[in-house]
């Protein structure tokens, strides 16, 4: 449930025609008209329906237009700061000031910036953070063009660089509900603090023309009416010299000085009213503003009591989903605990079989193991021995042919040039020498070292 000081009201401010009671409508759900042609809808300050937005209770404020088709300046401001002071006298402070400005405009002409510099003067500066310029229906305008405009607004000190230096922001509106919620968003967190206009005339019980606010729109129309007295002085003159003309000049010329002569006559009387009135016409709000604050906390609290029932069906799920949880969790326990029971022997039993098993492969290993190694050994001196074979009976048939060829040699030798007796002693050391040639492992070198020292 969303308490009272959870609650944050932002106004939204702005020229007539600007798109502040669309953005209202998409972002609340309320269904406040708007102008389909050059007549404003928006005749008086009025409260949307509240709604909830992140957990937090959100009232926006429409306000009519400077430039009001219906209504002049005077009755605009005396309007909107009557609504500022009453609530603020009760307790209520805004969040967040919105701004709308049409991106669609190609320049920002005189009574824009009129408008802005009262909407400056009625803020004030130390409230400025807290202010949003949103630009709004660019889907009227080519995208490069108004990124343009865009730029300007917020580079240019004429126009809105002042106030973004100060701490407000400017951002874009696509005309969507998340378009507009992701523009609050930026105020929800604010910290409530209240504008000039409120602190001026509750807290330092100002009238309203001693008001800043007040005081510029006053210097506007005191500046309007020197230009349309210039006015209807060059209009005059021209009559004089008109009278000699035709009677349809000189009858449009009359029509265009009874104009700015009435012209003069209200603003003067603007300026008179909003000094004497403002009284007047605050008392006579009170009511209606005590009416819309009654409607709108019965609207409050019905969004209370229906977000207390989505609260209690949510925690009555949460309760529900937590003893099932808890259900389960114990049956899991129960259930485990049965099947450890049960299976306490067989798993002593496993763990021993396991056990052996190990053991068993260990030692089974352990004798692989050393099989293998004597295997190794066995194959090494085997190795060892063919080697040294081989090399012996090699050595033996190089000592055995060189024994036969000496044999040769030898007899050669003996029947050729030796006497008879000599004869058979050679054959004698012959036969010797074949048969250590066929039995003894010398070698060539030692053979032959032998055979002649015999």
């Amino acid at each position: 449930m969303a308490s009272p000081d959870k609650e944050i009201r932002i106004a939204v401010m702005g020229a007539t025609g600007s798109g502040k009671t669309t953005f209202i409508n998409r972002a609340s759900g309320s269904d406040f008209p708007v102008e389909r042609g050059l007549e404003s809808c928006t005749m008086q300050v009025r409260t949307a329906k509240p709604f909830f937005m992140d957990g937090r209770l959100v009232t926006l404020i429409d306000t009519p237009g400077f430039d009001d088709t219906t209504r002049n300046d005077t009755d605009v401001l005396t309007s909107i700061a009557a609504y500022l002071s009453n609530t603020y006298k009760q307790g209520t402070k805004l969040s967040g000031i919105i701004y709308m400005h049409r991106i669609s405009d190609v320049r920002m002409n005189g009574t824009s910036k009129r408008n802005f510099r009262i909407f400056r003067e009625l803020c004030g500066e130390s409230s400025l953070r807290n202010v949003l310029v949103v630009t709004n229906m660019w889907g009227n305008v080519d995208p490069k063009i108004g990124a343009e405009r865009e730029r300007e607004l917020g580079t240019n000190d004429k126009l809105f660089r002042p106030v973004l230096e100060k701490g407000a922001r400017l951002l874009r509106h696509d005309n969507t509900q998340s378009s507009a919620y992701a523009i609050l968003q930026h105020l929800v967190d604010n910290r409530a603090a209240p504008l000039a206009i409120q602190h001026e005339i509750v807290d330092e019980k100002k009238d309203l023309v001693h008001t800043s606010a007040g005081v510029e729109l006053i210097h506007m129309l005191r500046e309007q009416a020197e230009r349309q007295t210039q006015e209807l002085k060059n209009l005059r003159a021209e009559m004089e010299v008109s009278i000699h003309v035709k009677d349809e000049v000189h009858r449009e010329l009359q029509e265009e000085v009874e104009r700015k002569r009435e012209d003069i006559e209200r603003i003067q009387r603007d300026v008179e009213w909003m000094a004497t009135e403002f009284v007047v016409e605050k008392a006579r709000l009170e009511g209606r503003i005590a009416q819309m604050e009654a409607d709108n906390q019965r609207h409050v609290q019905s969004l209370q009591e229906l977000q207390n029932q989505v609260d209690d069906a949510r925690k009555q799920v949460e309760t529900m989903q937590m003893d099932h949880v808890r259900r389960e969790s114990e049956l899991f326990v129960s259930q485990r605990a049965e099947d450890e029971c049960e299976a306490g022997p067989l798993k002593e039993e496993q763990i021993a079989r396991d056990w052996a098993e190990v053991q068993t492969r260990g030692t089974e290993t352990e004798q692989a193991e050393r099989t293998e190694t004597e295997q190794e050994s066995a194959i090494t001196v085997l190795e060892t021995e063919l080697e040294l074979q081989a090399k012996t009976e090699e050595e033996g048939e190089q000592t055995k042919k060189f024994a036969e060829d000496i044999v040769f040699l030898v007899d050669f030798v003996t029947k050729t040039f030796l006497p008879r007796p000599l004869e058979t002693r050679m054959k004698s050391v012959m036969a010797y020498a074949a048969r250590t040639a066929r039995e003894s492992t010398i070698t060539s070198h030692q053979l032959i070292s032998t055979y002649f020292s015999r």
